[in-house]
Protein backbone atom coordinates (compact mmCIF):
# COMPACT_ATOMS: atom_id res chain seq x y z
CA UNK A 1 0.00 0.00 0.00
CA UNK A 2 1.52 3.51 -0.93
CA UNK A 3 1.55 5.77 1.48
CA UNK A 4 -1.43 8.51 1.79
CA UNK A 5 0.14 11.83 -0.33
CA UNK A 6 -1.95 14.62 -1.59
CA UNK A 7 -1.14 18.17 -3.57
CA UNK A 8 -2.14 19.42 -0.51
CA UNK A 9 0.25 18.15 2.64
CA UNK A 10 -0.09 18.99 6.16
CA UNK A 11 1.49 17.46 9.53
CA UNK A 12 0.16 15.44 11.70
CA UNK A 13 -1.21 17.94 13.98
CA UNK A 14 -2.12 21.23 14.14
CA UNK A 15 -2.38 23.39 16.93
CA UNK A 16 -3.81 26.66 17.03
CA UNK A 17 -2.21 28.81 19.40
CA UNK A 18 0.99 30.36 20.12
CA UNK A 19 1.41 27.80 23.05
CA UNK A 20 0.17 25.12 21.51
CA UNK A 21 2.25 25.46 18.68
CA UNK A 22 5.69 25.82 20.86
CA UNK A 23 4.82 22.69 22.79
CA UNK A 24 4.04 20.63 19.53
CA UNK A 25 7.30 21.71 18.02
CA UNK A 26 9.28 20.69 20.96
CA UNK A 27 7.68 17.40 21.27
CA UNK A 28 8.13 17.05 17.32
CA UNK A 29 11.56 17.12 18.05
CA UNK A 30 12.09 14.38 20.66
CA UNK A 31 9.58 11.75 18.99
CA UNK A 32 11.98 12.85 15.53
CA UNK A 33 14.75 11.50 18.02
CA UNK A 34 12.65 8.51 18.23
CA UNK A 35 12.10 7.44 15.05
CA UNK A 36 15.45 7.85 13.67
CA UNK A 37 15.22 3.88 16.07
CA UNK A 38 11.60 2.96 15.35
CA UNK A 39 10.23 5.01 12.04
CA UNK A 40 11.12 2.17 10.01
CA UNK A 41 8.83 -0.20 11.68
CA UNK A 42 6.08 1.66 12.72
CA UNK A 43 4.97 2.89 9.22
CA UNK A 44 3.05 -0.82 9.81
CA UNK A 45 1.32 -0.88 13.64
CA UNK A 46 2.70 -3.02 15.67
CA UNK A 47 0.82 -6.47 15.94
CA UNK A 48 -1.69 -7.02 18.65
CA UNK A 49 -0.81 -3.55 20.13
CA UNK A 50 -3.35 -3.47 23.08
CA UNK A 51 -3.25 0.34 22.99
CA UNK A 52 -4.56 -0.20 26.82
CA UNK A 53 -3.14 2.24 29.21
CA UNK A 54 -3.16 0.38 31.83
CA UNK A 55 -0.85 -2.24 30.61
CA UNK A 56 1.42 -0.02 28.63
CA UNK A 57 5.03 -0.53 28.50
CA UNK A 58 7.67 2.63 27.53
CA UNK A 59 7.44 1.20 23.94
CA UNK A 60 4.22 1.47 23.56
CA UNK A 61 4.16 5.28 25.13
CA UNK A 62 6.71 6.20 22.61
CA UNK A 63 4.41 4.26 19.62
CA UNK A 64 1.51 5.91 20.67
CA UNK A 65 3.04 9.61 20.46
CA UNK A 66 5.44 8.85 17.57
CA UNK A 67 1.81 8.26 15.20
CA UNK A 68 0.39 11.38 16.85
CA UNK A 69 2.99 13.80 16.85
CA UNK A 70 4.80 12.35 13.70
CA UNK A 71 3.56 10.24 11.53
CA UNK A 72 0.07 7.26 11.88
CA UNK A 73 1.17 4.03 10.22
CA UNK A 74 0.48 3.61 6.63
CA UNK A 75 0.90 0.05 5.86
CA UNK A 76 -1.77 -2.42 6.66
CA UNK A 77 -1.28 -5.72 3.84
CA UNK A 78 -3.12 -5.64 0.21
CA UNK A 79 -5.58 -7.96 1.76
CA UNK A 80 -6.85 -5.83 4.20
CA UNK A 81 -6.91 -2.67 1.91
CA UNK A 82 -8.91 -4.80 -0.56
CA UNK A 83 -10.74 -6.29 1.73
CA UNK A 84 -12.24 -2.31 2.59
CA UNK A 85 -12.05 -0.74 -0.89
CA UNK A 86 -13.93 -3.27 -2.30
CA UNK A 87 -16.71 -3.12 0.31
CA UNK A 88 -20.21 -2.95 -1.29
CA UNK A 89 -23.11 -1.60 1.29
CA UNK A 90 -25.84 -2.43 -0.70
CA UNK A 91 -28.25 -4.39 1.29
CA UNK A 92 -30.63 -6.65 -0.42
CA UNK A 93 -34.08 -7.13 0.62
CA UNK A 94 -34.97 -10.96 -0.03
CA UNK A 95 -37.33 -11.24 -2.50
CA UNK A 96 -40.51 -11.75 -1.74
CA UNK A 97 -40.14 -9.14 1.28
CA UNK A 98 -43.60 -7.21 2.19
CA UNK A 99 -42.52 -4.14 3.93
CA UNK A 100 -44.50 -3.25 7.07
CA UNK A 101 -42.87 -0.18 8.55
CA UNK A 102 -38.66 1.32 8.51
CA UNK A 103 -36.83 3.81 10.68
CA UNK A 104 -34.26 5.76 10.20
CA UNK A 105 -31.18 5.91 13.23
CA UNK A 106 -28.28 8.35 12.79
CA UNK A 107 -24.80 7.80 14.96
CA UNK A 108 -22.31 10.04 16.24
CA UNK A 109 -18.75 9.42 17.21
CA UNK A 110 -16.92 10.80 20.46
CA UNK A 111 -18.83 13.61 22.24
CA UNK A 112 -15.76 14.92 24.20
CA UNK A 113 -14.55 17.72 26.96
CA UNK A 114 -11.96 19.50 24.50
CA UNK A 115 -11.66 23.45 26.28
CA UNK A 116 -12.42 24.67 22.72
CA UNK A 117 -16.35 24.00 23.17
CA UNK A 118 -18.54 25.70 24.50
CA UNK A 119 -21.70 27.43 24.30
CA UNK A 120 -20.05 31.03 23.08
CA UNK A 121 -17.78 29.33 20.35
CA UNK A 122 -20.60 26.85 18.94
CA UNK A 123 -24.01 29.12 18.69
CA UNK A 124 -23.29 27.80 14.72
CA UNK A 125 -22.17 24.73 15.40
CA UNK A 126 -25.47 23.15 14.02
CA UNK A 127 -26.54 25.15 11.78
CA UNK A 128 -25.47 22.95 8.35
CA UNK A 129 -25.87 19.29 9.75
CA UNK A 130 -28.10 19.69 12.86
CA UNK A 131 -31.54 18.98 11.29
CA UNK A 132 -30.44 16.00 8.92
CA UNK A 133 -28.59 14.03 12.35
CA UNK A 134 -31.45 14.85 14.90
CA UNK A 135 -34.09 14.34 12.50
CA UNK A 136 -33.77 10.43 12.53
CA UNK A 137 -36.10 8.50 14.99
CA UNK A 138 -33.24 7.07 17.11
CA UNK A 139 -30.22 9.55 16.97
CA UNK A 140 -26.96 8.18 19.14
CA UNK A 141 -23.75 8.97 19.92
CA UNK A 142 -20.67 8.27 22.79
CA UNK A 143 -20.64 10.22 25.41
CA UNK A 144 -16.49 9.70 26.06
CA UNK A 145 -17.16 11.96 29.33
CA UNK A 146 -18.27 11.38 32.59
CA UNK A 147 -20.95 14.31 33.75
CA UNK A 148 -20.95 15.05 37.36
CA UNK A 149 -22.43 18.19 37.79
CA UNK A 150 -20.83 18.66 41.54
CA UNK A 151 -17.79 18.51 40.36
CA UNK A 152 -15.89 21.35 38.56
CA UNK A 153 -15.16 20.47 34.68
CA UNK A 154 -12.22 18.29 33.54
CA UNK A 155 -11.25 19.66 30.05
CA UNK A 156 -9.54 17.89 27.46
CA UNK A 157 -6.23 21.07 26.56
CA UNK A 158 -4.85 21.63 23.47
CA UNK A 159 -1.95 19.66 23.90
CA UNK A 160 -2.65 16.52 26.44
CA UNK A 161 0.75 15.96 28.24
CA UNK A 162 -0.42 13.55 30.73
CA UNK A 163 -3.42 11.74 31.50
CA UNK A 164 -6.58 13.24 31.65
CA UNK A 165 -9.41 12.60 33.68
CA UNK A 166 -12.67 14.30 32.21
CA UNK A 167 -15.70 15.53 33.29
CA UNK A 168 -18.43 17.42 31.36
CA UNK A 169 -20.60 20.53 32.42
CA UNK A 170 -23.93 21.17 31.79
CA UNK A 171 -23.33 23.60 29.89
CA UNK A 172 -21.42 21.67 27.32
CA UNK A 173 -23.66 18.81 27.22
CA UNK A 174 -26.41 21.34 26.08
CA UNK A 175 -23.79 21.71 23.37
CA UNK A 176 -23.16 18.47 22.56
CA UNK A 177 -27.00 18.21 22.53
CA UNK A 178 -27.73 19.97 20.09
CA UNK A 179 -27.99 23.71 21.71
CA UNK A 180 -31.36 23.72 22.43
CA UNK A 181 -32.32 23.50 18.88
CA UNK A 182 -33.28 19.74 18.15
CA UNK A 183 -34.85 17.18 19.95
CA UNK A 184 -31.25 15.73 21.26
CA UNK A 185 -29.93 12.12 21.77
CA UNK A 186 -32.39 9.33 22.36
CA UNK A 187 -30.08 6.99 23.17
CA UNK A 188 -25.85 7.50 24.61
CA UNK A 189 -23.07 4.86 25.14
CA UNK A 190 -21.73 5.63 28.24
CA UNK A 191 -19.02 2.73 27.89
CA UNK A 192 -15.50 3.81 27.16
CA UNK A 193 -11.91 4.27 28.40
CA UNK A 194 -12.70 7.76 30.40
CA UNK A 195 -16.23 6.06 32.00
CA UNK A 196 -14.20 5.51 35.31
CA UNK A 197 -12.80 8.55 35.11
CA UNK A 198 -15.08 10.28 37.99
CA UNK A 199 -14.77 6.92 39.61
CA UNK A 200 -18.26 4.62 40.73
CA UNK A 201 -20.00 7.87 41.98
CA UNK A 202 -18.86 9.50 38.53
CA UNK A 203 -20.77 5.99 36.89
CA UNK A 204 -23.97 6.88 38.98
CA UNK A 205 -24.13 10.49 38.50
CA UNK A 206 -24.05 10.59 34.36
CA UNK A 207 -26.32 7.79 35.19
CA UNK A 208 -28.79 10.23 36.93
CA UNK A 209 -27.52 13.60 34.83
CA UNK A 210 -29.04 11.36 31.32
CA UNK A 211 -32.28 10.30 33.17
CA UNK A 212 -32.96 14.17 34.23
CA UNK A 213 -32.37 14.65 30.59
CA UNK A 214 -34.69 12.06 29.30
CA UNK A 215 -31.83 9.90 27.85
CA UNK A 216 -31.35 5.98 27.33
CA UNK A 217 -27.98 5.53 28.38
CA UNK A 218 -25.89 1.74 27.99
CA UNK A 219 -22.27 0.34 28.86
CA UNK A 220 -23.05 1.51 31.96
CA UNK A 221 -25.20 0.34 35.57
CA UNK A 222 -25.77 0.59 38.83
CA UNK A 223 -26.43 -2.32 39.96
CA UNK A 224 -25.93 -5.93 38.14
CA UNK A 225 -29.72 -5.92 37.60
CA UNK A 226 -29.49 -2.17 35.40
CA UNK A 227 -27.14 -3.72 33.73
CA UNK A 228 -29.55 -6.09 32.41
CA UNK A 229 -31.65 -3.23 31.21
CA UNK A 230 -30.07 -1.71 28.48
CA UNK A 231 -32.64 -0.08 26.32
CA UNK A 232 -34.51 -1.49 23.72
CA UNK A 233 -36.38 1.30 21.91
CA UNK A 234 -39.60 1.02 19.88
CA UNK A 235 -40.04 3.32 17.36
CA UNK A 236 -42.70 2.87 14.37
CA UNK A 237 -43.03 -1.10 15.23
CA UNK A 238 -39.32 -1.75 15.03
CA UNK A 239 -37.63 -2.58 18.14
CA UNK A 240 -34.09 -2.13 18.63
CA UNK A 241 -31.64 -2.76 21.23
CA UNK A 242 -28.39 -0.75 22.17
CA UNK A 243 -25.64 -2.65 24.10
CA UNK A 244 -22.23 -1.57 24.65
CA UNK A 245 -18.74 -2.33 25.48
CA UNK A 246 -15.35 -1.11 26.26
CA UNK A 247 -12.13 -2.55 25.46
CA UNK A 248 -10.14 -0.01 28.54
CA UNK A 249 -10.71 1.76 31.52
CA UNK A 250 -7.54 3.75 31.31
CA UNK A 251 -5.54 3.22 34.27
CA UNK A 252 -8.40 2.45 36.42
CA UNK A 253 -9.92 -1.17 36.63
CA UNK A 254 -14.10 -1.67 38.40
CA UNK A 255 -13.52 -2.70 41.80
CA UNK A 256 -13.76 -6.58 42.20
CA UNK A 257 -17.49 -7.51 42.12
CA UNK A 258 -18.99 -4.74 40.77
CA UNK A 259 -18.54 -6.11 36.85
CA UNK A 260 -21.29 -4.26 36.01
CA UNK A 261 -20.56 -0.62 36.49
CA UNK A 262 -19.04 -0.62 33.15
CA UNK A 263 -19.04 -3.06 30.25
CA UNK A 264 -15.58 -3.64 29.74
CA UNK A 265 -13.96 -6.61 28.35
CA UNK A 266 -9.69 -6.50 27.34
CA UNK A 267 -10.89 -6.82 23.41
CA UNK A 268 -7.66 -5.24 21.90
CA UNK A 269 -6.19 -8.64 23.43
CA UNK A 270 -5.41 -11.67 20.66
CA UNK A 271 -8.98 -14.16 21.19
CA UNK A 272 -10.74 -12.56 23.67
CA UNK A 273 -13.74 -14.02 25.51
CA UNK A 274 -16.63 -13.01 24.12
CA UNK A 275 -19.21 -14.24 26.13
CA UNK A 276 -20.28 -11.57 27.97
CA UNK A 277 -21.47 -10.33 24.75
CA UNK A 278 -23.55 -12.61 23.84
CA UNK A 279 -25.72 -13.29 27.03
CA UNK A 280 -26.48 -9.45 26.36
CA UNK A 281 -27.80 -9.96 22.84
CA UNK A 282 -29.59 -13.31 24.10
CA UNK A 283 -31.31 -10.81 26.51
CA UNK A 284 -32.12 -8.46 23.69
CA UNK A 285 -33.89 -11.12 22.46
CA UNK A 286 -35.55 -12.21 25.27
CA UNK A 287 -37.02 -8.61 25.27
CA UNK A 288 -38.10 -9.04 21.85
CA UNK A 289 -35.63 -6.73 20.04
CA UNK A 290 -35.92 -7.17 16.18
CA UNK A 291 -32.70 -5.37 16.14
CA UNK A 292 -29.25 -5.48 18.17
CA UNK A 293 -26.88 -2.25 17.86
CA UNK A 294 -23.57 -2.72 19.97
CA UNK A 295 -21.67 0.55 20.67
CA UNK A 296 -18.09 -1.00 20.46
CA UNK A 297 -15.36 1.12 22.17
CA UNK A 298 -11.72 -0.33 20.76
CA UNK A 299 -9.29 -0.44 18.39
CA UNK A 300 -6.21 1.51 17.85
CA UNK A 301 -6.35 5.23 17.78
CA UNK A 302 -4.50 7.63 14.84
CA UNK A 303 -4.57 5.08 12.13
CA UNK A 304 -6.72 4.66 8.79
CA UNK A 305 -7.46 1.56 9.18
CA UNK A 306 -8.11 -0.65 11.65
CA UNK A 307 -5.51 -3.60 12.82
CA UNK A 308 -6.01 -7.24 12.00
CA UNK A 309 -6.79 -8.29 15.47
CA UNK A 310 -9.46 -5.35 15.48
CA UNK A 311 -10.97 -6.94 11.96
CA UNK A 312 -11.33 -10.19 13.24
CA UNK A 313 -12.89 -8.89 16.62
CA UNK A 314 -15.74 -7.46 14.58
CA UNK A 315 -16.69 -10.67 12.72
CA UNK A 316 -16.36 -13.00 15.68
CA UNK A 317 -19.18 -10.00 17.09
CA UNK A 318 -21.32 -11.19 14.45
CA UNK A 319 -20.51 -14.46 13.75
CA UNK A 320 -20.66 -15.72 17.55
CA UNK A 321 -22.67 -13.42 19.00
CA UNK A 322 -25.23 -12.28 16.56
CA UNK A 323 -25.25 -8.57 16.70
CA UNK A 324 -26.75 -6.91 13.39
CA UNK A 325 -25.06 -3.34 13.75
CA UNK A 326 -21.23 -2.28 15.68
CA UNK A 327 -20.82 0.91 15.66
CA UNK A 328 -17.20 1.58 16.55
CA UNK A 329 -15.26 4.30 18.81
CA UNK A 330 -12.03 4.99 20.01
CA UNK A 331 -9.66 5.51 17.11
CA UNK A 332 -10.88 8.90 16.53
CA UNK A 333 -10.33 9.46 12.87
CA UNK A 334 -12.78 7.93 10.74
CA UNK A 335 -11.93 4.19 9.90
CA UNK A 336 -13.69 2.09 7.15
CA UNK A 337 -17.64 0.77 7.15
CA UNK A 338 -18.09 -2.77 6.24
CA UNK A 339 -20.64 -5.55 5.22
CA UNK A 340 -20.63 -9.18 6.84
CA UNK A 341 -22.77 -11.64 6.10
CA UNK A 342 -23.09 -14.32 8.89
CA UNK A 343 -25.40 -16.84 10.06
CA UNK A 344 -26.84 -15.77 13.06
CA UNK A 345 -26.03 -18.20 16.40
CA UNK A 346 -29.24 -17.64 17.81
CA UNK A 347 -31.90 -18.44 14.56
CA UNK A 348 -29.12 -19.88 12.13
CA UNK A 349 -31.16 -17.32 9.80
CA UNK A 350 -28.34 -15.55 7.15
CA UNK A 351 -27.57 -12.02 8.07
CA UNK A 352 -26.21 -8.80 6.53
CA UNK A 353 -24.52 -7.22 9.38
CA UNK A 354 -23.38 -3.39 8.82
CA UNK A 355 -20.05 -2.04 10.51
CA UNK A 356 -18.16 1.14 11.26
CA UNK A 357 -14.66 0.34 12.73
CA UNK A 358 -14.46 4.08 13.76
CA UNK A 359 -16.80 6.75 13.74
CA UNK A 360 -14.44 9.06 15.36
CA UNK A 361 -14.59 12.45 17.06
CA UNK A 362 -17.74 13.67 17.10
CA UNK A 363 -18.13 17.48 19.02
CA UNK A 364 -14.78 17.97 20.05
CA UNK A 365 -11.25 19.46 18.73
CA UNK A 366 -8.52 17.67 18.64
CA UNK A 367 -5.37 19.13 17.07
CA UNK A 368 -4.66 15.92 15.25
CA UNK A 369 -6.30 16.52 11.81
CA UNK A 370 -7.67 13.51 10.65
CA UNK A 371 -10.13 14.34 13.86
CA UNK A 372 -11.38 16.81 12.04
CA UNK A 373 -13.36 14.52 9.53
CA UNK A 374 -16.37 13.68 11.59
CA UNK A 375 -18.55 11.20 9.57
CA UNK A 376 -21.98 10.93 10.34
CA UNK A 377 -24.14 7.76 9.93
CA UNK A 378 -27.49 7.30 9.02
CA UNK A 379 -29.06 3.53 8.79
CA UNK A 380 -32.31 3.05 7.82
CA UNK A 381 -34.34 -0.18 8.73
CA UNK A 382 -37.34 -1.94 7.91
CA UNK A 383 -39.64 -4.42 8.95
CA UNK A 384 -41.87 -6.89 7.33
CA UNK A 385 -43.22 -10.44 6.70
CA UNK A 386 -41.02 -12.85 4.71
CA UNK A 387 -42.75 -16.18 3.91
CA UNK A 388 -45.06 -15.90 6.45
CA UNK A 389 -42.30 -14.93 9.17
CA UNK A 390 -41.44 -11.51 11.01
CA UNK A 391 -38.22 -10.17 8.80
CA UNK A 392 -36.12 -7.47 10.12
CA UNK A 393 -33.10 -6.00 8.52
CA UNK A 394 -30.79 -3.11 7.45
CA UNK A 395 -32.02 -1.50 4.08
CA UNK A 396 -29.89 1.50 3.40
CA UNK A 397 -26.95 3.38 4.81
CA UNK A 398 -26.06 6.73 4.43
CA UNK A 399 -23.03 9.12 5.45
CA UNK A 400 -22.64 12.67 5.73
CA UNK A 401 -18.80 13.84 5.69
CA UNK A 402 -18.44 16.54 7.87
CA UNK A 403 -15.71 19.06 7.89
CA UNK A 404 -14.82 20.04 11.93
CA UNK A 405 -13.68 23.80 10.96
CA UNK A 406 -12.49 25.73 13.84
CA UNK A 407 -11.62 29.77 13.27
CA UNK A 408 -7.74 30.14 13.72
CA UNK A 409 -8.27 32.62 17.19
CA UNK A 410 -10.24 29.60 18.80
CA UNK A 411 -13.37 31.55 19.07
CA UNK A 412 -15.44 29.95 17.33
CA UNK A 413 -16.08 25.93 15.68
CA UNK A 414 -18.67 24.89 13.17
CA UNK A 415 -19.50 21.94 11.24
CA UNK A 416 -19.81 22.24 7.25
CA UNK A 417 -21.10 19.48 4.96
CA UNK A 418 -17.46 18.56 3.23
CA UNK A 419 -19.24 17.56 0.05
CA UNK A 420 -21.01 21.07 -0.08
CA UNK A 421 -17.52 22.78 0.29
CA UNK A 422 -16.04 20.21 -2.19
CA UNK A 423 -17.30 18.61 -5.73
CA UNK A 424 -16.81 15.44 -7.00
CA UNK A 425 -14.54 18.04 -10.15
CA UNK A 426 -12.83 19.33 -7.19
CA UNK A 427 -14.57 22.47 -7.28
CA UNK A 428 -14.62 24.85 -4.21
CA UNK A 429 -17.86 27.16 -2.44
CA UNK A 430 -15.27 28.02 0.83
CA UNK A 431 -17.05 30.74 2.97
CA UNK A 432 -15.51 33.97 2.24
CA UNK A 433 -14.24 33.90 5.94
CA UNK A 434 -12.32 30.51 5.80
CA UNK A 435 -8.05 31.17 5.43
CA UNK A 436 -6.12 29.70 3.22
CA UNK A 437 -4.92 27.45 5.77
CA UNK A 438 -8.29 26.30 6.18
CA UNK A 439 -9.01 25.51 2.71
CA UNK A 440 -6.17 23.83 2.53
CA UNK A 441 -7.17 21.46 5.64
CA UNK A 442 -10.34 20.92 4.10
CA UNK A 443 -8.96 19.97 0.36
CA UNK A 444 -6.82 17.66 2.94
CA UNK A 445 -9.48 15.73 4.53
CA UNK A 446 -11.63 15.37 1.47
CA UNK A 447 -8.76 13.43 -0.05
CA UNK A 448 -8.66 11.43 3.01
CA UNK A 449 -12.26 10.84 3.13
CA UNK A 450 -12.09 9.44 -0.54
CA UNK A 451 -8.85 7.68 -0.24
CA UNK A 452 -9.78 5.97 3.09
CA UNK A 453 -12.97 5.95 4.22
CA UNK A 454 -15.69 6.08 1.50
CA UNK A 455 -14.34 3.92 -1.72
CA UNK A 456 -15.49 4.21 -5.38
CA UNK A 457 -18.43 1.02 -4.79
CA UNK A 458 -19.42 3.06 -1.71
CA UNK A 459 -19.78 6.86 -3.44
CA UNK A 460 -23.82 6.02 -3.32
CA UNK A 461 -23.74 6.05 0.87
CA UNK A 462 -22.27 9.66 0.68
CA UNK A 463 -25.19 12.80 1.13
CA UNK A 464 -24.46 16.03 -0.81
Amino acid sequence: MKHFTLTYKLPAVLPFTGRGKFLVFVLRLLYGLVGLFYGKKWIAPPEGFEENPAYFGFKDVLFLGYKYYIQPPYEFGEELENHFRDQDLNFKIPEGFVQESSLSITAGGDLMPYARISPENTRHLWDEVGEWFFGADIVTANLETPVFPDKPASLVPEVMLSNMLFNGSEAMFSVFNGNGQFKGYDVLSTANNHSFDMGRDGVSETIKFLEKQKIAFTGTARTARERHEFPVVEKKGIRTAFIAYTYSLNQFEVPAGESWLVNHIRLNLPEPDLSEVKELVSVAHSRGADLVVLFLHTGNAYQPYPSEHTVAVYHRLFEECGVDVILGSHPHNPQPMEKYVFSCPFSGIKKQGFAIYSLADFVAYDIFVWDRLVPLLKLTVVKGNLQGKPHTQLAGVEVLPVFNWGNPDGKEIRFFNLKKLINEKGETSFPSYFTSACRKEALYLNGFCDRYFIRDKQKKVIVK
